[in-house]
């Protein structure tokens, strides 16, 4: 979704009028360009939201992100006046001590600012957020906003603190094309500028923000509560099978199933598609036999990846094309090749197919995939937490996706996918598909 906003030129105090970012003249709209929405959607489409007050903005990242981010740095960028990408990460732990008043380095702040190697955590960081906005080529500024919930230092050594970080910060993302436009601190529910249009006399410091929950925005973003009350910090727990002693179960080895059996993965794929097309139902103990059986064979599985993502017979033709499935499995299934459908198969793992994933259907596989982990065993729970990581991550939201794995790596530390999406999470990549306006999901293709 996109939200105009524009800049007016003069700051005016709290209590007259908003701060100069927010403009009350001119509506905001919303554009939807999924493809694959739902009904609830795309009644949306036209629509234009009035943007009042901070709060609004931060109705906006909630609802963007699928939680209240909290102790992070976010980032909102811009498309000329339209604000597209919403990047969020962890305040650097350093950050965090010097705002706390019992801690060595914010006495050492005290006493000589930044250090250089505090500088130089922050220059990475900033680097790091720099290289995801330009990924998206219609970027063209930002607005920083610094939520620190555990602040214990006074307000000006607090500002003090933030002021020199986000000089560096900003240096950063203006090296790479980026420029900062406005900069707030939010902390104890109160908004200061670090950066703005207006340099001097700047009244917007120790602002009240409101509830981002009781804005109109935040209502029609989230018209069923899907975001409401949640946030980065919260527990999430994955509910795992439990230990059993008995070895996993033996099913015939990969190509001699897809070569020799080819109507049981035929089977096995169908089911899984009925799923994920009608929505996870009460499934009888051979259907969840079933459903595990197939994940354990890495061609069947990325065949189950490209059925939520797409359809099945996207996903049957891009695993023909691709090689990964043989010939007598194509007589069976009675499919041919299909380049871009190879293309498009071959991508979704990674998240960057230039194909639009249906996210509905990537909703309905997490909730089977929930449904399906406490029944799972040794073979395939590593598989089905793994698809939970995967979810996340290409989502976009790789804090959550990095505690699933933490999670399902305990629980199943030799699980070769989980081993595999390690790579792609740890590494602090960002799924394609989350840095592109008209692929990107939110919160809202699961309502």
């Amino acid at each position: 979704m996109l939200y105009g906003m524009q800049h007016n030129k003069h700051h005016h105090r709290p209590c007259e009028t908003p701060p100069d970012f927010l403009v009350n003249s001119t509506p905001l709209f919303a554009a939807i360009s999924q493809q694959n929405d739902s009904l609830k959607t795309k009644s949306l489409k036209g629509r234009r939201f009035k943007v009042t007050g901070p709060a609004d903005v931060l109705a906006y990242v909630q609802c963007t992100l699928g939680f209240a981010p909290s102790n992070s740095l976010v980032v909102i960028a811009f498309a000329g006046n339209h604000m597209s990408t919403v990047v969020r990460c962890d305040l650097p732990e350093t950050l965090q001590h010097m705002l706390r008043s019992d801690t060595p380095e914010s006495v050492t702040f005290m006493d000589f600012g930044i250090t250089e190697d505090q500088e130089l955590d922050f220059i990475k960081s900033g680097r790091d957020i720099g290289d995801l906005l330009v990924r998206e080529p219609s970027t063209t500024s930002c607005l920083l906003v610094y939520l620190a919930d555990d602040v214990t230092v006074s307000n000006q050594h607090a500002l003090a603190v933030m002021g020199a970080a986000n000089a560096v910060f900003a240096a950063q993302f203006g090296l790479q094309g980026v420029p900062v436009q406005e900069a707030w601190l939010i902390h104890h529910d109160m908004l200061w500028h670090l950066r703005c249009a207006e340099t001097t006399e700047c009244m917007v410091q120790g602002e009240r923000v409101g509830d981002p929950q009781a804005t109109e925005i935040f209502k029609i973003l989230d018209p069923k509560g899907a975001v409401a009350g949640q946030t980065h910090t919260e527990p999430r727990r994955l509910h795992f099978p439990p230990p059993s002693p008995r070895a996993p179960r033996k099913d015939d080895d990969t190509s001699g199933l897809l070569e020799h059996r080819p109507q049981v993965v035929l089977k096995r794929l169908s089911l899984w598609d009925t799923q994920l097309q009608n929505g996870p139902t009460m499934l009888h103990t051979d259907e969840v036999a079933e459903l595990l059986a197939a994940l354990e064979h890495p061609p069947v599985r990325d065949a189950i990846l490209a059925t939520a993502c797409f359809d099945l017979t996207t996903a049957l033709r891009g695993m023909v094309t691709l090689e990964k499935f043989p010939a007598q499995f194509a007589a069976v299934a009675d499919v041919t090749s299909n380049l871009l459908d190879g293309i498009a198969v071959k991508d979704c793992l990674k998240g960057q197919s230039e194909r639009i994933p249906n996210w509905s259907r990537i909703a309905e596989l997490e909730r089977l995939c929930h449904q399906l982990l406490p029944l799972s065993d040794l073979s395939s729970g590593g598989i089905v937490a793994g698809l939970l990581v995967w979810i996340e991550w290409v989502r976009g939201r790789g804090s959550i996706a990095l505690e699933f794995l933490r999670q399902a790596r305990k629980r199943f530390p030799a699980d070769q996918f989980l081993i595999l999406l390690q790579g792609y999470v740890r590494e602090c990549s960002v799924a394609d598909w989350a840095m592109r306006t008209e692929s990107a999901w939110n919160p809202q293709h699961a309502a």
